[in-house]
C-alpha cells in the first residue's frame, strides 16, 4: 500500500503542473533560495520518472510494475534470510575448529546453548556454526580445516540459489520489470533511468570503472602471485593451487607474517564500548558535537539510543539508535543506516495561502497565477490567489511557528555479541564498518536543512551519499584516533607503542584484489541493467562469470543470489575513489583551513560534487598501492 500511495502521489498531474509552473516562471522561482530550487528540480525529475506525463494506461501499467517489484524485493530478502537461517552445523570435535579464535568459539558455544545444548562451553563445546557474516568470515580467515572452509564457502556463496529459497528466477523478473519500467519512461534501459538522478552519467561511470580496472589488475596479479608463493612455502607444497576457500586463510597468515600482528591479539584491545567512545571523541574533535545516551523505547535490550548536541549545549539536534549485535534468523545481515525521520518543521495546519485558496474555492494558487489561469487537460478552472507582501510575511511566520522535528537515524551492524563473560570484541574490519556507518548517521543527523525533503540523506545523489562514510572509516587508521580507542578489555591499558604502525601498515594490504572485486561487481551491475536481456538465453550468472574472467585474477566459483542492489555497487566504488581525495584535502589543510570538507557530514553535497570534478587520475594509485 505504501508503494502504491507513493506512486499515486508521484503521478499527480495537478501537483506536477503547480511545481512545473513555479519552476518555469522566473518571477516565482527567483523567490526561492538555493535549497528550495534544488529541491524543486529534484522533485520535478522524480515526477517525470514516476510517469506523470504518460497516458493513463501506461501510468496504470507502471503502478502494476511497481507493486510487482515491491513483492519480488520482499520475497528476495526473505529468501536470503530463510536460507541463512536454515544452515546450522553442530560441531563436537574441537580439532575440526582448530585455528578459530576463542571469541568465535565462545559465540558458537553460546548459540549451541541457545539451541538446547545446555552444557555447551567455549572449551568443551559443542559449537553451533551459522552463516551470519562474522562467523563465516572467521571460518574463512582462521579455520585450519580446509574441508570446513570449503563447506562454509560453497554454502555461503550459493545461498538462496536453489530449492524453495531460490532467488535465480526472481533476479530475472526484477531485471525484466526494471527494464520495462524504464522503457515506459522513454529511457533505453534501467541504467540510464537510474543515472538521470545521479551526478555522473552512465558513460562517465563506465569509463571510470574501466580505467580503475586497468590500473588495479596488475597489482592484483602481483598480490596473488605473492600469496601463492607464501602458501607453497608454508605448506611445503610447490604445486599448491589456491582455491577461493584458501585465499582468506592464507592472506591472514601472510598479513600476520608481514605486519607482526594477530587479529586475536588486536581484538583484545578493541572492546566495542571503547571503540564507540573513541568514535564519539573523534566526532567532537572533527564536528564540534557531544554524544550522550538518551532514553527512548527500543525493540531489543541490546539496542542503545544516543542524543547528539552541539558542543556545550544541552539541546539535542538529533538522535540515533545503535543496533550493533548480530541476531541470526531475526535480523538481516550486513550493516546500514536508515533515516527514521528527517529534520523538518512539523506543519500542523494549512498555510495562509492554502487557507485563502480554500476560501475562494481554488487550488494550486501558484500554478494558476503563473499560467495565467490556464488549466491542465481535464482539470477544473481555477482562480489565482493574489500574492502580496502581507501574505508572504504570514507564510514566513507560519513556517517559523511550526515545531522543529529533529532527525532520527538507525545505525545497524552485525558485530558478535558479548559471550563467555567477555565484552564484544571487534576486529579491525568491524571497527571500520562502525566508523563507516557512523558517517552515514552523521550525514543525516547533522543536517541544517530547513526542509525535510532536502535534509540529511534525503535526495542526495546515490553516487555521492557514500562520501561521508567512506571518508569517516579512514579515521580508524589515524594514529591519534586509534590510540585513543584501543584499550585492553581487562586492564584498560593502551595498545603497545608499536601496534599502530603494524595496523597502519596493513591498511592497504591486498587492495588490488579488493578493488578488482568491487569493480567486477560494479561493472556486472551496469551490464545487467543496460545491455543484458532478461528474456535471453544468457543468465545473470553468465554475465558475472564473464566479468570475473576479464577483471579478476581468479575466475568465479559460485556467487550467492543475495545482492540485487540496483546499481549500488557502481555507486559505492565511485564514492570510494572520491572519498580518498576528500580525506587528502582534509589532512593536507586541516579543520580550520578547510571548513567545507570538515562539515561534509552535515549534508553538504557541494563538497561531494566538487570532489568528483577534482578527482585526479592518480587517486586510484593512492588506494591500490
Amino acid at each position: 500500500m505504501r508503494t502504491l500511495f507513493a506512486l499515486r502521489l508521484g503521478q499527480s498531474k495537478a501537483i506536477y503542473d503547480a511545481l512545473n509552473a513555479l519552476s518555469s516562471t522566473a518571477a516565482l522561482r527567483s523567490r526561492l533560495n538555493a535549497a528550495q530550487q534544488r529541491l524543486l528540480s529534484i522533485t520535478l525529475t522524480d515526477y517525470r520518472n514516476n510517469g506523470v506525463g504518460l497516458p493513463p494506461a501506461e501510468r496504470a501499467r507502471m503502478k502494476t510494475i511497481a507493486m510487482k517489484l515491491q513483492k519480488l524485493s520482499t520475497n528476495y530478502t526473505n529468501n536470503v534470510m530463510d536460507a541463512t537461517k536454515a544452515f546450522k552445523m553442530l560441531v563436537t570435535d574441537k580439532q575440526k575448529l582448530d585455528g578459530l579464535e576463542s571469541s568465535t568459539l565462545a559465540v558458537a558455544a553460546q548459540k549451541a546453548k541457545a539451541a538446547g545444548h545446555k552444557n555447551a562451553t567455549t572449551e568443551r563445546g559443542p559449537w553451533l556454526l551459522t552463516l551470519d557474516f562474522s562467523t563465516y568470515a572467521a571460518i574463512m580467515s582462521f579455520a585450519k580445516d580446509r574441508a570446513l572452509r570449503k563447506t562454509a564457502f560453497t554454502t555461503y556463496r550459493s545461498l538462496a540459489s536453489s530449492g524453495k529459497t531460490d532467488n535465480t528466477p526472481i533476479i530475472r523478473q526484477i531485471l525484466e520489470y526494471r527494464r520495462e519500467f524504464a522503457v515506459l519512461l522513454g529511457y533505453p534501459n534501467y541504467a540510464e533511468q537510474s543515472f538521470s538522478t545521479k551526478m555522473a552519467t552512465f558513460k562517465e561511470a563506465n569509463d571510470l570503472l574501466n580505467e580503475v580496472a586497468r590500473d588495479a589488475r596488475p597489482a592484483a596479479k602481483q598480490e596473488e602471485a605473492q600469496l601463492t608463493a607464501f602458501a607453497r612455502k608454508a605448506t611445503g607444497n610447490p604445486s599448491l593451487q589456491l582455491q577461493w576457500w584458501d585465499t582468506g586463510f592464507w592472506a591472514e597468515r601472510q598479513k600476520e607474517a608481514l605486519f607482526k600482528v594477530r587479529q586475536e591479539e588486536l581484538r583484545e584491545y578493541l572492546p566495542v564500548d571503547s571503540v564507540v567512545q573513541g568514535l564519539f571523541k573523534l566526532a567532537k574533535r572533527l564536528y564540534g558535537i557531544d554524544i550522550k545516551p538518551a532514553k527512548l523505547s527500543t525493540w531489543h535490550p541490546d539496542v542503545k539510543v544516543f542524543a547528539i548536541s552541539d558542543e556545550g549545549s544541552s539541546q539535542p539536534i538529533g538522535y540515533f539508535y545503535a543496533d550493533l549485535y548480530a541476531r541470526p534468523g531475526q535480523k538481516q545481515s550486513g550493516a546500514w543506516v536508515h533515516p527514521f525521520w528527517d529534520r523538518a518543521h512539523y506543519v500542523r495546519q494549512a498555510s495562509p495561502a492554502a487557507l485563502q485558496a480554500q476560501k475562494q474555492g481554488t487550488l494550486y494558487a501558484a500554478a494558476a497565477a503563473a499560467s495565467g489561469n490556464k488549466t491542465s487537460s481535464g482539470s477544473k478552472p481555477v482562480r489565482a490567489v493574489q500574492w502580496s507582501q502581507g501574505l508572504a510575511q504570514q507564510t514566513q511566520a507560519w513556517l517559523q511557528a511550526a515545531p522543529l522535528q529533529v532527525p532520527l537515524a538507525l545505525l545497524v551492524t552485525n558485530q558478535d555479541p558479548p559471550a563467555d563473560g567477555k565484552p564484544s570484541l571487534m576486529s579491525l574490519k568491524d571497527a571500520e564498518t562502525l566508523f563507516h556507518e557512523f558517517g552515514h548517521a552523521l550525514q543525516h543527523v547533522l543536517t541544517r536543512a530547513e526542509f525535510g525533503l532536502d535534509a540529511g540523506m534525503r535526495n542526495i545523489e546515490w553516487d555521492a551519499v557514500e562520501f561521508p562514510s567512506q571518508m569517516q572509516e579512514k579515521w580508524v587508521y589515524d594514529k591519534q584516533t586509534f590510540n585513543g580507542f584501543a584499550r585492553h578489555y581487562k586492564s584498560g591499558k593502551p595498545v603497545p607503542p608499536d601496534m599502530f604502525a603494524k595496523v597502519k601498515g596493513s591498511e592497504t594490504y591486498r587492495q588490488g584484489n579488493g578493488f578488482t572485486y568491487q569493480i567486477t561487481l560494479a561493472t556486472t551491475d551496469l551490464l545487467l541493467h543496460s545491455s543484458f536481456d532478461p528474456k535471453g538465453k544468457a543468465s545473470p550468472m553468465d554475465v558475472l562469470h564473464r566479468q570475473f574472467a576479464s577483471i579478476m585474477v581468479r575466475p568465479a566459483q559460485l556467487q550467492p543470489c543475495t545482492a540485487s542492489r540496483g546499481l549500488r555497487w557502481q555507486q559505492d566504488t565511485t564514492c570510494r575513489l572520491c572519498a580518498v581525495t576528500l580525506l587528502a584535502v582534509y589532512c593536507g589543510q586541516g579543520r580550520r583551513a578547510c571548513p567545507g570538507v570538515c562539515q561534509h557530514a552535515r549534508g553538504l553535497v557541494t563538497s561531494a560534487r566538487c570532489a568528483m570534478l577534482l578527482l585526479p587520475p592518480a587517486a586510484v594509485q593512492i588506494v591500490v598501492w
